[in-house]
């Protein structure tokens, strides 16, 4: 309960649970507070670090995600998630949350995220960092010789939100919307009175929504609510005196405008916020798609829409030329080259993995030969393997014995296997890899993976290592919510430490 529930170590404590351990098993006697948070809870954190430690050590890449947030108490915490694709699952674990003393500087972030990663042993598997668009953050990252991803839903929040400020007709338009709001979460005689005419009117009852600053998609459901409940609120708002706060039809029209014009912004960001594990590779396909939708919303004369074709070009220009993103995207068989509005970028990023691919597989080669299982015995060089032949030994007069006149051409043979095997396969992977089908989009492409693994032996390894790249920091920043129940009003003095492990033990058991 104290782990998974969150519940205060105090619990053990309290009468109430006292009295129902002992309804349950008289002879039950329960542990201390004290004994529950330096014995019990010590172990708990130890045994499972150490499974955690474990599977680490099994991968080739990790992914982390980190942020920063303040308790309750007004202690900085900084949080790191780690990322990674095990046997074609992706898994995700919490490593540490650290309470975080001194400046918020990009020097001293950057010692603790290498601090962590050289307990875990994790420092060279890092692949990429996913942080919010702070300068700081960034900056650590990069001080940490890490590479840096930026959040994409924290990016698609500065989107908006700037070209919501960018439009003066827009910014009027909120100021009345949220006065509104606020009138009715003010006053429990106007709340009473939007209920009953929402009952005579046989709509649903549903309330008003405030917006907050911190999140744009609160100020899509405020416009959003309001146009639906328009006629129950009107009505209310004259029966109570106040008719300045009714919108007009050319207000309620510029609403429901705004409203269209940040749908497809709204179904994004549902969708990068609601997955438990998204990847990169959605990326540039939801970009391609949110620069068709705004500009078709612009075509129709929405002033919003033209400030976030502008925002959009500013924040995610050359976004399919960053090869990581890019890599993703085609290595993502729902997607392929399909998700690219320019295919030149496509060509550019197959240059570069089919690089990496030889790379991986003179590193499988090298393992190979260095490996002693691998290296030729006495036996094994006498007779030559030939599979599935009744081919007799070699004649002892052979070029493969004693040379001769077909020395140069053997040599050319073996160089020619050797080309192949170093660049033409790669390409003959690739080329295979594109002409298989795309699979539906609601299909786990980690699965198409799992069962083509031997089909295409080196792509599957950069698959691996690029399809484990998250596409923002949401996991880090859902353990802030986790934080709040523990580092609470009633248990503001918990230890850093304490707070560390139940946060770890919570996400990681």
């Amino acid at each position: 309960m104290i782990v998974k529930d969150l519940q205060p170590l105090s619990i053990v404590e309290d009468q109430g649970f006292q009295g129902f351990v002992r309804a349950l098993d008289p002879k039950y006697k329960l542990p201390g507070r004290k004994k529950l948070t330096e014995t019990h809870l010590v172990n708990m954190y130890d045994e499972c670090k150490g499974k955690v430690k474990s599977s680490l050590q099994d991968v080739n890449s990790v992914v982390l995600t980190t942020d920063m947030w303040t308790s309750v108490s007004t202690e900085a915490y900084l949080t790191v998630t780690c990322h990674v694709i095990e046997n074609w699952q992706m898994r995700e674990f919490v490593l540490e949350t650290h309470v975080f003393h001194g400046q918020h500087t990009a020097d001293n972030i950057s010692l603790e995220l290498r601090r962590i990663t050289e307990e875990w042993g994790i420092t060279e598997k890092v692949v990429a960092v996913v942080t919010d668009n702070a300068a700081n953050m960034v900056a650590a990252v990069h001080k940490a010789g890490w590479r840096h991803h930026p959040c994409f839903a924290h990016t698609l929040n500065l989107v908006v939100k700037d070209s919501l400020k960018n439009v003066p007709e827009m910014v009027k338009v909120l100021e009345k919307c949220s006065a509104i709001v606020s009138f009715f979460h003010h006053s429990s005689k106007a709340t009473e009175k939007l209920r009953d005419i929402q009952k005579q009117l046989k709509i649903a009852e549903h309330k008003l929504i405030q917006s907050v600053e911190t999140r744009w998609n609160s100020v899509f459901y405020m416009l959003e609510r309001l146009y639906e409940q328009n006629e129950a609120v009107t009505t209310a708002l004259c029966l109570l005196g106040k008719n300045a706060l009714c919108l007009n039809v050319g207000e309620l029209s510029f609403i429901k405008q705004t409203v269209d014009t940040l749908q497809p912004f709204e179904e994004v960001t549902r969708d990068i916020s609601a997955a438990k594990h998204v990847s990169v590779s959605k990326v540039i396909p939801l970009v391609s798609l949110i620069h068709r939708s705004v500009a078709a919303c612009e075509r129709q004369g929405s002033p919003l829409a033209t400030q976030l074709a502008q925002q959009c070009q500013r924040r995610f220009r050359g976004i399919e030329s960053i090869h990581c993103l890019a890599a993703s995207t085609f290595l993502d068989v729902r997607f392929k080259h399909l998700g690219f509005r320019d295919k030149d970028n496509v060509e550019v990023m197959k240059k570069r993995l089919c690089a990496e691919m030889q790379e991986v597989c003179q590193t499988a080669e090298s393992a190979f030969t260095l490996t002693p299982s691998s290296m030729p015995t006495a036996s094994s060089t006498s007779v030559p393997s030939t599979s599935g032949s009744n081919q007799g030994p070699a004649p002892s007069g052979s070029a493969a014995t004693k040379g001769g006149i077909w020395t140069d051409f053997d040599k050319q043979v073996l160089s020619s296997q050797h080309h192949r095997s170093a660049s033409t396969d790669v390409l003959i992977e690739v080329r295979r890899y594109s002409e298989e089908k795309l699979i539906p989009r609601d299909k786990d492409p980690l699965l198409w993976w799992q069962e083509h693994e031997q089909t295409f032996p080196a792509l599957s390894k950069l698959a691996v290592r690029y399809l484990g790249i998250v596409a923002s920091s949401v996991p880090a920043e859902r353990i802030f919510s986790k934080a709040g129940e523990v580092v609470s009003k009633k248990r503001s003095r918990l230890k850093g430490k304490t707070v560390n492990m139940l946060l770890f033990l919570n996400k990681n058991l």
